[in-house]
């Protein structure tokens, strides 16, 4: 059994749902406009904050349907309709922190979303005394997948990062955990699960399937 001082879960997609809603409401903005929603494209963004592709990119080209701050607005209306049927706990987050804390395991949040949104998003679950650490997007010089959040969120928690394993349903999450040295376990989601995600030490089809054994269980971090 390896020994696991904290677990690190990343927050969109894993805690929370907030990809499905994003898409849902690109998909409705291109069709307004006639156009098809490049979901394999949008895929490259999840887990970053600094995206490598840009949904206004065809509003931005000439003669353009509509101006990208219009659209930008449109999405953003459709985007928080869409959320507010999301905002619940995934499947498994629930016990996993229950069993975790239960068994003196410090947990922590490592996403690439602001802080403000961290800070929502636990405050409307109800998930706020069940982490001992935060670290945001907006607090550190590089996104994921290079892994300064997670590297901040260890620091916060006082904890080696090769003593931290880190939950991720994103390949850029996968990625920014085993560059700070932790053991990753990928937890696809729905949008996601179409990735490589072979740089995981461990993929499971949802949290329901990962207990303090399961990670306690996991072998020492892939190189």
């Amino acid at each position: 059994m390896r020994r696991v001082d904290a677990v690190i879960f990343d927050l969109d997609g894993l805690i929370i749902d907030s990809e499905t809603p994003e898409v849902m409401a690109w998909t409705a903005v291109y069709a307004r406009y006639g156009m098809e929603f490049p979901v394999a494209s949008w895929l490259q963004n999840v887990g970053r904050n600094d995206r490598l592709w840009d949904p206004l990119g065809p509003f931005r080209a000439p003669g353009s349907p509509a101006p990208p701050d219009t659209v930008a607005a449109i999405w953003r209306e459709q985007a928080d309709a869409a959320m507010a049927g999301y905002f619940t706990p995934l499947p498994g987050v629930v016990p996993l922190l229950t069993a975790l804390r239960q068994r003196g395991v410090r947990t922590a949040v490592a996403s690439s979303s602001r802080r403000a949104w961290i800070q929502k998003v636990l405050a409307r679950l109800g998930l706020e005394d069940q982490f001992d650490a935060a670290a945001a997007g907006d607090e550190v010089p590089r996104a994921k997948p290079a892994p300064d959040v997670y590297l901040l969120a260890a620091r916060r928690l006082g904890t080696a990062p090769e003593t931290c394993v880190a939950l991720e349903d994103s390949q850029n999450g996968v990625r920014s955990a085993k560059a700070a040295g932790m053991v990753c376990i990928a937890v696809p989601s729905p949008l996601t699960r179409q990735l490589d995600f072979s740089e995981a030490d461990l993929v499971v089809g949802s949290l329901e399937e990962v207990t303090p054994e399961t990670i306690a269980a996991i072998g020492p971090a892939k190189a």
